[in-house]
């Protein structure tokens, strides 16, 4: 039998049993043939009266959100035939591998390499970025958060280079050759101005990274390309991330010499960076400014980066707000449409924040180590797939504590370090539509 059908066959049966709930949003108190918790059927113990109420469920897109010390820093100007644009880069501090460096006199830097360790990709790989690197202006403050949309203020380029998105390219270190990295050129006059000159002439930041990043703060890095079909990932904590200056001293050394400048992976704080994402949804296959937020869509779209996020309201809930109620169990379930993710990997996590007075926060599952939130992607059967949500916790704390049904954001895990994307069938969707059980007993 063919499972969706089956599905909605199943879901049809249970709206029509609570028909009154749907249409007018009151509350169905009909046992639906099972019977109160601390008996037993069969052997079986019930969770006791259930409901299924209907899913409101629409996408919006982020303002911004906080993406200090992501866990990847990403780069590119990705084209999605479903997502539309976006255009990713990032910022971060570079530290001395040796403080108070000794330079002679007529140290010339000759030549900069930059390498980045590939920490994966996202898309179709073997187009050219077109990456531009500009020194940053302004010390980066650690106790700011530095969100998705901040303008940084840089300075005149130090690359401007095409490359070509390789993730198991091979670069020379100097020492031996690594598998997995980017590697280009940067302006020598840059690092011979405030590395080498600075150290002959004895200036203090040198002696410190805390000081050398107030007076250094770092770099940005973009995709100026017209558009591609993959964005990279990288890992600056991975040892192979470095930038690498080579010099000579005097006409008469003719021995290269290198010193090497790290992303803080030896040093911990004061390290730090930074993504910036920029969406543009003009192509895409859905508009964010047309959305029904009152009946909801049939599809619902969410991708990292802040970009496209899906919005949940539960009409119907309230009413069980203020009978006291146990709340015994409450799942939700949201279904991967099919066809829409090859090549593009579904977020491995979905979480849930719910949404109070423009305020985020993760809903009170998360705190539970007993009965785990989920927000996995499971396999339900050949190339179908859903993400599946343990909400009890939520759901108590709407009806019994804060006497309010809040709005529910939908947005993967690691947002701020990937623009992993999914879409998702919702609350309208004829065959694969976002379904939300609740389980509860009440005092005869």
């Amino acid at each position: 039998m063919n499972h969706y059908l089956l599905r909605a066959t199943l879901n049809k049966q249970a709206l029509l049993a609570c028909f009154s709930l749907i249409l007018a949003f009151t509350s169905c108190e009909r046992s639906n043939g099972t019977i109160g918790s601390g008996k037993f059927a069969e052997d079986r113990p019930e969770l006791g009266f259930k409901l299924t109420y209907p899913v409101v469920a629409y996408t919006t897109d982020w303002d911004s959100i906080s993406t200090k010390s992501p866990a990847k820093v990403v780069l590119g100007n990705l084209e999605d035939p479903v997502f539309g644009q976006v255009n990713a880069g990032f910022a971060t501090r570079f530290l001395l591998s040796k403080t108070s460096p000794d330079f002679a006199d007529g140290t010339v830097c000759d030549s900069v390499k930059l390498r980045l360790a590939y920490s994966g990709y996202y898309g179709v790989p073997g187009e050219e970025f077109q990456i531009q690197v500009a020194p940053l202006l302004e010390a980066l403050i650690d106790t700011l958060p530095y969100y998705s949309n901040h303008q940084f203020t840089t300075g005149d380029l130090l690359a401007d280079t095409v490359i070509t998105l390789g993730p198991q390219d091979t670069v020379y270190n100097g020492v031996d050759t690594l598998v997995g990295f980017m590697a280009f050129d940067l302006d020598p006059a840059y690092f011979q101005e405030n590395i080498f000159d600075a150290a002959i002439n004895d200036l203090t930041y040198l002696a410190d990274n805390e000081d050398f990043v107030t007076e250094v703060p770092g770099l940005y890095f973009k995709d100026v390309s017209s558009g591609n079909p993959a964005a990279a990932y990288f890992s600056l904590s991975n040892a192979g991330s470095a930038i690498q200056m080579y010099y000579h001293t005097g006409e008469e050394d003719t021995i290269p010499k290198v010193f090497t400048l790290t992303f803080g992976q030896n040093f911990g704080d004061p390290t730090g960076s930074f993504n910036t994402f920029s969406h543009d949804y003009s192509q895409a296959q859905f508009d964010v400014d047309m959305m029904d937020t009152v009946n909801g869509e049939v599809l619902t779209y969410v991708q990292g980066g802040s970009g496209a996020r899906t919005l949940l309201e539960f009409p119907g809930l309230d009413t069980l707000i203020g009978k006291n109620y146990s709340i015994n169990k409450a799942e939700l379930s949201l279904e991967v449409i099919q066809g829409t993710a090859s090549p593009y990997l579904l977020p491995q996590t979905l979480l849930l924040l719910q949404d109070e007075d423009s305020a985020l926060a993760l809903i009170k599952d998360y705190t539970s180590t007993v009965n785990p939130t989920g927000g996995g992607v499971v396999r339900a059967d050949i190339r179908e797939y859903r993400y599946e949500f343990n909400v009890t916790r939520m759901v108590h704390d709407f009806v019994n504590e804060k006497e309010q049904v809040l709005p529910v954001v939908v947005f993967p895990n690691s947002a701020s370090g990937n623009l992993h994307r999914v879409v998702l069938g919702g609350g309208l969707h004829p065959v694969v539509p976002a379904e939300f059980n609740v389980y509860f007993t009440r005092s005869e």
